[in-house]
């Protein structure tokens, strides 16, 4: 099950989340979510955070994050813990080894 949570006000699907400027909880930019995976109920699970010019895309778990008034969303990992993860390929699909390793790095699990 999800956790994300809209404190937007406006109700916005978490659908929507592609555009969105990713910070983390110190309010470092991470990056933009610039594509989103979701789980067999239709929730977002993982956002693709495309960090800049000349960076490769990361796997970011959507679980815990938030959109706040100015549209941005706030991830409860830091930046650097971003950064060490692994990278997202070109085409966006998750394999079952590569969600492991992520789950692994996020200490995220499917049940949780």
């Amino acid at each position: 099950m999800s956790t994300f949570h809209d404190d937007t006000g406006t109700h916005e699907s978490p659908m929507n989340l592609t555009g969105h400027p990713v910070v983390d909880d110190h309010h470092e930019k991470v990056g933009t979510v610039s594509d989103v995976l979701y789980d067999d109920s239709g929730e977002p699970r993982w956002a693709i955070v495309d960090p800049g010019v000349m960076r490769p895309e990361k796997f970011v778990p959507v679980e815990g994050s938030y959109l706040t008034t100015e549209g941005e969303l706030v991830i409860p990992y830091l930046k650097d813990q971003v950064k060490h993860s692994p990278k997202a390929p070109r085409d966006h699909v998750l394999d079952s080894r590569t969600e492991g390793m992520l789950e692994e790095h996020y200490e995220v699990g499917r049940d949780n």
